[in-house]
């Protein structure tokens, strides 16, 4: 008798294999018949099971195989090769999951149950066990915009139909609630602006929008997670011509703006001069990227002369936190900004007690 994936008990076999079984990880007929009893609550007969299993393995389709051993088939013992060490071949491995998983669990702009269901619909890529992702999910914050993707649906539509867009824009209170109005007490005030919408980037796990605002004649970022309201224009014209805007080269790709605004920050892009550790070359690599230019420091062999295009805030915050390893040079503008910053800290923290 031949059986298919359409048959529900095929179906729930196959279920079975997938959700519990890996190539590292078989599963035998009888393993499979407990988990059968478990979900249908019914004593399933094991030799129609054996039957079934035999139809699903032979069937290429449904990604059923045996793993390597030396018993012989035989249709009534249960730890024969056929039905024995049989297991699900993912389109996927188990550490491909994982860190698709991860990527959706510590993105904190996602509220904790869209989080829950993206986590379900993309659990039928991959088998194994997903508790401890549940887990991992109950000790990570997140915040509460659950408009996120429709405003996301609405800038995409906007970008594709090119018109601008009517946005406004708010912020989250301490318990991580993003206001609906304009609170006083906390000093979070809604903004309505008109943007004209370019491109979407992902930076340290939130959306931003890339848009320029109307009053305004340069590109601008957003972060999506805290727009409250996103509506398209019909009767405010297209969006202006991102050529037009004062600080964007002509080649600018969104992900290049993510790499040269590595923390979102406000502030302009210019050439940066720093002194760095050879060793420590890969702290440039993790935050800006490979396009900078290096040359070796005159009388000192351990030093590397880089030079990098970047936001000058992204630059000044990078090489205060990175003082041990990295000395910024130029632009003058960018120094003074660095000794201003470390003057205050020390003012702050100096005259405090041990």
């Amino acid at each position: 008798m031949s059986y298919t994936k359409t048959d529900m008990l095929s179906h729930k076999i196959i279920e079975i294999l997938k959700e519990h079984s890996d190539e590292k990880h078989p599963l035998t007929q009888q393993q499979i018949c407990g988990y059968l009893e478990e979900k249908l609550g019914i004593k399933p007969n094991r030799k129609t099971v054996a039957q079934h299993l035999k139809s699903i393995i032979g069937d290429e389709s449904c990604n059923v195989f045996i793993a390597d051993n030396d018993n012989d088939d035989d249709d009534d013992k249960s730890d024969k090769k056929y039905i024995t060490d049989i297991y699900y071949a993912s389109d996927i491995t188990a550490e491909e999951y994982e860190f698709l998983a991860d990527s959706i669990i510590y993105s904190p702009m996602l509220p904790a149950d869209y989080v829950r269901d993206l986590i379900k619909k993309i659990n039928i890529l991959s088998t194994g066990n997903t508790k401890s992702k549940e887990a991992n999910l109950r000790e990570t914050f997140h915040y509460g915009n659950k408009s996120v993707f429709l405003v996301i649906e609405n800038i995409k539509e906007a970008m594709n139909t090119n018109r601008k867009l009517d946005v406004t824009i708010s912020d989250y209170d301490k318990n991580g609630k993003l206001l609906t109005k304009s609170d006083p007490q906390s000093g979070i005030k809604l903004q309505r602006v008109m943007l004209s919408p370019y491109g979407i980037v992902m930076a340290d796990g939130f959306y931003y929008l890339l848009a320029s605002d109307v009053r305004y004649d340069d590109l601008r970022h957003f972060r999506i997670d805290k727009i409250l309201k996103a509506s398209i224009c019909e009767e405010d014209g297209s969006m202006r011509d991102v050529k037009t805007l004062s600080n964007v080269p002509r080649d600018l790709k969104p992900v290049q703006y993510k790499n040269l605004n590595r923390y979102m920050l406000d502030g302009t892009v210019e050439r940066v001069h720093i002194n760095i550790k050879k060793k420590d070359i890969s702290l440039v690599l993790d935050t800006f990227g490979n396009e900078f230019t290096c040359n070796k420091v005159i009388d000192n062999d351990d030093i590397y002369d880089v030079t990098f295009r970047a936001n000058i805030q992204t630059a000044v915050r990078w090489a205060i936190a990175n003082r041990k390893a990295v000395k910024l040079t130029s632009p003058k503008r960018a120094v003074d900004i660095v000794k201003e910053e470390i003057s205050a800290l020390s003012e702050m923290y100096g005259n405090q007690e041990r």
